[in-house]
């Protein structure tokens, strides 16, 4: 058992000088983001070491120093990407006046056309993220639903409680109908629909 023990310890102490001969030997070059300006020669740097770096126009600094590590240099990347004005989103603008060029984690607020209402549900949001030159994010608007006078009267209905116009219903909101004069609803056809992203199934009656 002795011998065993006194094995182990050596093999422990074989590893553990391997390992910090290997941590010794680790150095860092020249990094490879094509977006780092200066300096223009790093040299060789050792494990833990740190440098002061600038990056190319159009980008900014992920942190205040690169630092050497096992993985190269860190953060990566050294430089992000700044992005440009926001995206257009299909029935939304942004509520605030736009920049021609944002930074990395800056943020722009949409709000949907009159009658769209925003789609809250993830991955929705009311936000465009600016992540290292490229706009992260989905906006999405629900539809309303349009309903005109020659629709109902083709399926012989009208609204139930005004007189018959073109009427304009937001995403979730019901419309009431009624069978016009001597006509009754058709079997399985209900008199409220409710309007779903743009799409709204109208009764029908009959003679």
């Amino acid at each position: 058992f002795h011998r065993f023990l006194m094995l182990h310890v050596f093999l422990l102490l074989v590893l553990y000088n391997y390992h910090v001969n290997l941590v010794s030997e680790i150095t860092c070059e020249d990094p490879r983001d094509q977006h780092v300006s200066t300096p223009y020669n790093w040299g060789k740097m050792k494990l833990g070491e740190k440098q002061s770096y600038s990056c190319a126009y159009g980008y900014r600094k992920t942190a205040a120093v690169a630092t050497c590590t096992q993985d190269g240099w860190t953060p990566k990347p050294l430089c992000a990407g700044k992005c440009g004005p926001p995206p257009n989103i299909s029935n939304a603008d942004t509520k605030e006046m736009t920049k021609n060029e944002y930074n990395t984690e800056e943020r722009v607020k949409y709000s949907c056309f009159d009658k769209y209402i925003l789609d809250p549900r993830p991955p929705f949001s009311s936000y465009m993220t600016c992540v290292k030159g490229e706009w992260k994010g989905k906006i999405y608007c629900l539809k309303p639903c349009i309903v005109t006078v020659d629709e109902m009267d083709k399926r012989g209905i009208m609204l139930r409680w005004k007189s018959n116009e073109k009427i304009i219903s937001t995403h979730n909101e019901g419309i009431e109908f009624a069978c016009q004069g001597g006509k009754k609803l058709k079997a399985q056809n209900l008199p409220r629909q409710t309007c779903n992203d743009g799409v709204i199934n109208l009764p029908e009656c009959e003679e």
